[in-house]
């Protein structure tokens, strides 16, 4: 499901400028394991891979935890623990990382807000991006700092009905569960 997500939600919303060239040597590397300390070593393991790779042949990772971090709060927390390894294993400025879950809430928004869906996803995730890759996508679109309130925009006016119309799988997905 991740990799539909992507390909017809993030690329095909445009969520994401970025997404359509590298969707193709994308890897989505899934942690089954609901042990936080067990996930925890593999996503150190999948980060050092994407490191040490050649960025053509790996230029981005989706790191997916579908059976761990229902709680979005406890989520947040794990990925606060994950960029800090990425400091401390020497990869700041070599790579960052984006946030992604069912539940993800921005602070300060209405929860029944549909710019929430801007960073949800069917499972829990970490975006693993090479920053070269992002100052270098930057570099070609116009107004990227406008790419945030476009995407909020677009998902308010698309709404439930919208997302479940472009990707019908969603409706029986964590997305759409009740709280």
């Amino acid at each position: 499901m991740t990799r539909e997500w992507v390909r017809q939600l993030v690329i095909g919303e445009g969520l994401c400028p970025f997404a359509h060239p590298v969707f193709d040597t994308l890897l989505i590397h899934v942690s089954d394991s609901p042990d936080a300390d067990t996930i925890t070593m593999d996503f150190i393991r999948v980060l050092q891979n994407v490191a040490e790779a050649d960025s053509q042949q790996l230029p981005t990772a989706l790191f997916v935890t579908p059976a761990a971090f229902d709680d979005f709060d406890e989520y947040w927390n794990w990925s606060l623990i994950c960029d800090n390894l990425l400091v401390q294993m020497g990869y700041e400025g070599l790579l960052q990382l984006a946030t992604f879950h069912p539940d993800y809430l921005f602070e300060g928004e209405d929860e029944e807000d549909m710019s929430h869906f801007t960073n949800r996803s069917p499972f829990p995730m970490l975006h693993i991006i090479r920053e070269d890759d992002i100052e270098n996508a930057l570099a070609s679109v116009r107004y990227p700092e406008r790419i945030p309130e476009r995407n909020r925009q677009h998902m308010r006016r698309l709404g439930k009905e919208g997302l479940v119309q472009r990707m019908p799988a969603l409706a029986q997905s964590r997305l759409f569960r009740a709280k």
